[in-house]
């Protein structure tokens, strides 16, 4: 997977305690130490192998678990059948420690980003939702 993020989250010139102690002018020199961002900056590392990471992960999606109360004890409530649910989805996610992304499913899927030939590139997700539900159906 290709972590499109990197330039925008870790590229100093987007970096805010980078601008704001950069060398500007002798009238503004900053802290004297950071150098102006031209000085020295580089994409090197954006055409490396630095920004690459191993996609490979194994997710639990869904569970559903219930239990139904026998109908001898239903009986008595004047019901035919009462269960007992819960069910959750996208609840564990296993990937690389050192991916750096949020998840490898975890994609922008709107304007240029919404193609088949963008696979293999994340950038701007959010995160997949994990959703609890506890439930009770009953029949009378």
């Amino acid at each position: 997977m290709l972590n499109g993020d990197a330039f925008y989250n870790e590229a100093r010139k987007y970096n805010r305690a980078f601008n704001d102690n950069r060398w500007i002018s002798p009238a503004h020199p900053g802290d004297g130490k950071t150098p102006y961002f031209t000085n020295g900056y580089t994409n090197a590392w954006t055409q490396s192998d630095y920004i690459i990471s191993s996609a490979s992960y194994f997710s639990l999606r869904e569970v559903l678990l219930g239990y139904s109360i026998p109908p001898r004890l239903t009986r008595k409530w004047n019901l035919n059948t009462v269960r007992f649910y819960f069910s959750a989805q996208n609840l564990y996610y296993h990937f690389p420690k050192d991916y750096k992304g949020i998840n490898p499913e975890a994609r922008t899927t709107t304007g240029v980003y919404n193609t088949p030939l963008m696979d293999g590139y994340q950038r701007g997700a959010f995160p997949i939702n994990r959703t609890l539900l506890f439930g009770l159906n009953m029949n009378f």
